[in-house]
């Protein structure tokens, strides 16, 4: 069932489909069971188990599509996308370069799926460039991995665990490699390393403005104008409140890192322009003078209280 109880996010909804526990699994083996024992089933769909439909773009569309991660709406309707689904309907020969999800993300049948910048664009180390090295702490703070001080918290420990982000550069130089050797497939090597430096800038960009919104809204918090709500460890924005979040500025807080900033970068990344600028990009400026301006009106009622 995709219903989720209070303490199950988003990310649970999809990557808890068809997981069994180790109970499960060895009763499942014992009556004879040889498909299913992990979640192959949400891609290879039973009861056909089939490769063939496991490695067309459409496999992934279920999830990796919506309101964070709209990957699927970025890749059908870039270059790349639009070559592939026109491939699949027999409108260009088969033999035409076109790659699918799975040419990137899935390499020689790679299920580790990774990438450089991880699913939240943030890594270590922190980079040579003061200003977003600053930027970046700033979203690691609202993330709660550190500490408003600048220190690591209890939460950097579950995202070390979960690995969905880099925290070494040998690490990040390693999936930007792999990448890269995909890529120059079809495209000259020093292309594709320019296109890829594109996404780096726009997250560098992007990180920009949403440092801006995090540190009004923990201005905030810090001059007594909002309250802190008991379930966050500090008087600072937490990000991974959702939909939760009790004020309409964290509301739009939350909707700008979640949504707008992640089709940001993630639209770069997948070669879509259009995508990046005016479903991220544009809404993320949008989000902070929306930031801007209701924290000067709680600001304006605080003082005439």
């Amino acid at each position: 069932p995709m219903a989720m109880g209070p303490g199950m996010k988003g990310c649970g909804g999809c990557h808890k489909i068809g997981l069994k526990s180790e109970e499960e699994i060895t009763q499942l083996k014992a009556e004879g069971s040889v498909f299913g024992h992990a979640s192959c089933d949400s891609c290879h769909t039973r009861h056909t188990f089939s490769v063939k439909e496991a490695s067309q773009p459409q496999a992934c569309q279920t999830c990796h599509m919506g309101f964070d991660h709209p990957q699927w709406e970025m890749y059908s309707s870039s270059k790349h996308g639009v070559r592939y689904l026109l491939k699949q309907n027999g409108t260009l020969p088969e033999q035409v370069a076109a790659p699918t999800c799975q040419t990137c993300h899935m390499q020689e049948g790679d299920h580790g799926v990774m990438t450089g910048w991880g699913f939240l664009a943030v890594r270590l180390p922190m980079p040579e460039d003061k200003q977003w090295a600053a930027d970046r702490a700033t979203i690691l703070m609202a993330l709660g991995v550190l500490d408003p001080e600048g220190k690591p918290t209890g939460r950097l420990e579950v995202v070390k665990a979960a690995n969905v982000a880099r925290l070494t550069q040998e690490d990040w130089q390693a999936q930007r490699d792999k990448m890269l050797q995909t890529c120059n497939e079809c495209h000259s090597l020093n292309f594709a390393k320019g296109e890829l430096e594109k996404g780096d800038d726009m997250i560098k960009a992007a990180d920009r403005l949403m440092a801006e919104a995090i540190q009004v809204v923990a201005g905030l918090y810090k001059d007594g104008i909002i309250a802190k709500p008991e379930s966050y460890a500090y008087p600072f924005p937490d990000l991974l409140t959702f939909h939760d979040a009790p004020t309409t500025v964290e509301q739009t807080l939350f909707v700008m890192f979640l949504k707008h900033r992640m089709r940001t970068f993630q639209g770069a990344f997948h070669n879509n322009p259009d995508y990046s600028l005016w479903y991220g990009w544009s809404e993320m400026v949008r989000d902070l003078t929306e930031i801007r301006h209701m924290s000067a009106e709680l600001r304006d009622e605080h003082d005439d209280d």
